[in-house]
């Protein structure tokens, strides 16, 4: 008697699926796990679960890889300043888009422990960015924004009618700085009629007011003093403030010149280019007008 073949029968894919995800011991869902929790029994290796488990995580990293890709590597249009404007309906396309923008630092703040905003202007207009960190960041990859400096930065822009116009900057790599050249000077050529000029000046430290975390400065050299003015704002976060607030010690700085009262004084761009000098090159009993501006200042501190 002829054996009968048994007819080739397609497997069921229900019944395939079922008996990958259910456990053989205790017939419960276990679904991927490689050990039901119910009652610990091994299960197979079941190469379905296996690949899409591994190809969940491929394409995960896969697609973190392709978001870093786009945030750090494509290069977002370069606007002009002057063409977003919150109380313009055309400018609604800007907000939120990422874009570039290029132009001069106008005024720089530090904000909390790592963050920084500052003014740019194009020539078409100006525009606040800012970022909630990365100063740090900036000053690493020496990309710190100083007044005077020319910038182009990437970020996000933000249209309100309460804070206006403003560029929001994610990521600080994305901030290049090319450096002002500071004119180096002598103190008596910190004049009123070279206001706004960026110059770098070494003096000796012949007053240190303090008023609440304010430091005034008075510096002086051989052939005058002038006033720099640190405000608590600038110099809460700094390093070692010895270094700049120690009658005797000779500093160098770098600011813009502005006035006060109708005088010349030095606006510092960042707190932390403050120089200490090693050693004195400038004769104390030299600096014109010294005795005075200390009697001055006694006399305020009395009051």
């Amino acid at each position: 008697m002829q054996e009968q073949k048994q007819p080739n029968v397609c497997p069921d894919p229900q019944k395939a699926l079922l008996d990958e995800v259910l456990c053989p011991g205790c017939g419960k869902f276990v679904g991927a796990y490689e050990k039901c929790p119910y009652c610990g029994t091994e299960m197979k290796k079941r190469m379905s679960i296996i690949f899409f488990k591994r190809a969940a995580l491929v394409l995960a990293f896969g697609g973190l890889a392709l978001l870093w890709f786009t945030a750090t590597k494509m290069q977002p249009p370069l606007i002009r300043i002057g063409d977003v404007d919150e109380k313009d309906p055309n400018s609604a396309r800007y907000n939120n888009a990422v874009v570039e923008v290029r132009g001069t630092v106008e005024s720089v703040r530090t904000t909390g422990r790592d963050g920084i905003s500052f003014e740019i202007d194009d020539g078409t207009g100006n525009i606040k960015a800012q970022a909630f960190r990365g100063r740090e960041v900036m000053r690493q990859t020496g990309n710190t924004p100083h007044v005077g400096d020319q910038v182009a930065v990437v970020g996000s822009i933000q249209l309100t009618d309460k804070y206006g116009t403003s560029l929001m900057i994610n990521i600080p790599e994305k901030v290049k700085v090319t450096p002002a050249k500071a004119e180096k000077v002598l103190l008596e050529r910190i004049t009123l009629d070279r206001k706004g000029a960026l110059v770098e000046a070494t003096g000796e430290i012949v007053i240190a007011r303090r008023s609440g975390d304010d430091i005034f400065l008075t510096i002086g050299d051989a052939t005058g003093l002038v006033e720099v003015p640190l405000f608590g704002r600038t110099i809460r976060y700094a390093k070692n403030k010895e270094r700049f607030s120690t009658v005797g010690r000779e500093i160098t700085v770098i600011g813009t010149i502005g006035e006060y009262r109708g005088r010349p004084q030095i606006t510092i761009r960042d707190v932390e280019e403050i120089v200490t000098l090693a050693e004195d090159t400038i004769p104390t009993d030299k600096i014109p007008g010294r005795e005075e501006a200390v009697k001055k200042a006694a006399e305020l501190e009395s009051k």
